[in-house]
């Protein structure tokens, strides 16, 4: 088992991949999952080296061939297995599985079909769906499926947990929670993705030892987003610096009475991102609110954007929809936001008058969470959610500029077709005034330089790495503002002078 990789990969790009290794390699299919089965083997004794009893479920494709080839290698190494066989009655396996299942049963190796039994000992292994998995699951899938979970034993999934979508992460019906998922050849986007973050546990990956340049005949659909990269697009300061040398971030919201906390947030997520100064408009019934605001934050309220051309000729960026409000004031300013010919950073109100009056931009970033993204789309939520990537990229090509898609997996898409997508399972930003948080640290940026990709990449890691930080102590009881500070420390890790 190595670390895991960047790059992501569909079931179909995988399967490409696997054809890949047999055929230009040599290979047997067996031969490539007697690996898969050794690799599994050598997984279960590191996590559970302790385990006597495992009970392995089998469907009938090559994931069971696996499951077989591990039952077998614990045989042989004394401990008591259990197979079941959810392979339907009369059908027969891929040559490979079969010779798995007649190796299992050279060793003396008992089949049981499954029945409901209780399920007892130390582990279970999933063999029983893979990557071909697809709705509706037979009944006695999502009957096995269910006493698994039921079990409370520790299972170990092999190459996905069963019920997951391979390319979609979401739940077919039924899904094995594992603790430890063993993923083969390249990493399934799946697994990073909706419903799969509660499900999937410890993502272990074995390339199986196919040869790296295998990889650059296939593309990957898409990338996970990691730290030490993202970071690298932000640089050390010049010790001469002044506050000009960093950009002037204007934050566009707090539209109407209880609205003024947002562009708050937003203003100082700007500022501890490092932007040089930051300003906020806002309507009047929201300025007192901004009185909690940070002093150094810049705060206007005017009825009329007439009122703002000087300071719109002297930001760098804006940052537009924080509290915005679906009124006249919020529409008077998103419109004139519109105007500013410089980059922008379309959030919340923003974004749902721009649904309302769909245009493409190349200059702006726009961050919905799946709701805003239907508005958008004007697709209902659960087609976006049902594949967040393809919504994704949607987006983009309709609006285009870069797309954050928040939510479990934020998948951000950029003009230049890759998208990547930062792991999910993060319930403290379950919280209200998050999103505005990430809203002004993606601006503050932006000013300092960094292109769209560059400030929403890292913008979206930061945010996240903030979050775990407080979830150490804790997934309930966040509240937005936690984030600040530790988004300061963050942005001041260099690997690099």
């Amino acid at each position: 088992m190595i670390s895991l990789p960047l790059a992501l990969y569909r079931a179909e790009e995988v399967k490409k991949l696997d054809s890949l290794a047999i055929t230009h390699e040599k290979l047997l299919g067996h031969q490539l999952m007697c690996r898969a089965g050794m690799s599994a083997w050598s997984c279960l004794k590191e996590h559970w080296p302790m385990a006597e009893e495992i009970t392995v479920f089998c469907g009938k494709g090559n994931n069971g061939g696996d499951g077989f080839v591990l039952a077998r290698l614990a045989k042989e190494q004394g401990l008591k297995v259990q197979v079941f066989d959810l392979r339907p009655a009369g059908e027969t396996s891929p040559q490979e599985a079969e010779l798995a299942r007649t190796d299992w049963q050279k060793l003396g190796g008992k089949i049981e079909s499954f029945t409901g039994q209780v399920l007892q000992g130390d582990l279970i292994v999933d063999a029983l769906l893979g990557t071909g998995a697809k709705a509706p699951l037979p009944a006695d899938i999502i009957k096995a499926i269910k006493a698994i979970n039921d079990s409370q034993i520790p299972v170990l999934a092999i190459d996905l947990p069963s019920g997951l979508h391979a390319n979609t992460g979401i739940n077919l019906g039924q899904m094995v929670k594992a603790d430890i998922t063993l993923t083969f050849i390249a990493l399934k986007v799946g697994l990073f993705l909706k419903d799969a973050v509660d499900f999937v546990g410890e993502i272990v990956f074995d390339p199986l030892d196919i040869s790296e340049s295998l990889y650059e005949q296939v593309k990957s659909c898409a990338w996970r987003l990691d730290f030490d990269q993202a970071i690298s697009a932000l640089k050390r300061r010049k010790r001469s610096s002044h506050k000009g040398d960093f950009g002037h971030v204007l934050i566009i919201g707090g539209g109407q009475l209880r609205y003024g906390g947002a562009p708050a947030l937003a203003g100082e997520a700007a500022m501890r991102a490092g932007a040089g100064l930051v300003s906020a408009v806002v309507s009047s019934e929201s300025l007192p609110l901004l009185a909690r605001a940070p002093r150094e934050l810049m705060c206007y309220a005017p009825t009329d954007p007439k009122e703002c051309v000087e300071l719109f000729s002297r930001i760098t960026v804006a940052v537009a929809g924080p509290g915005l409000a679906q009124n006249s004031w919020g529409e008077r300013f998103y419109q004139a936001a519109l105007t500013l010919q410089k980059p922008l950073v379309l959030d919340a109100d923003a974004l749902n008058w721009l649904a309302k009056s769909p245009r493409k931009s190349d200059h702006w970033i726009l961050t919905p969470h799946p709701g805003e993204a239907a508005r958008l789309l004007n697709q209902p939520i659960e087609v976006v959610e049902a594949d967040r990537i393809q919504a994704a990229v949607e987006l983009q090509q309709r609006y285009g500029g870069v797309i954050v898609l928040k939510g479990a997996g934020t998948v951000i898409a950029d003009p230049a077709g890759k998208v990547f997508i930062n792991e999910g399972g993060i319930p403290a930003l379950s919280t209200a005034g998050s999103g505005d948080i990430l809203s002004g640290l993606i601006g503050g940026l932006l000013a300092q330089g960094l292109n769209a990709t560059q400030a929403a990449l890292l913008g979206v890691s930061v945010h996240s790495q903030a979050a775990l930080i407080e979830q150490s102590m804790g997934e309930r009881g966040m509240i937005a503002s936690d984030l600040l500070l530790h988004i300061r420390s963050l942005l001041n890790v260099f690997k690099a002078p």
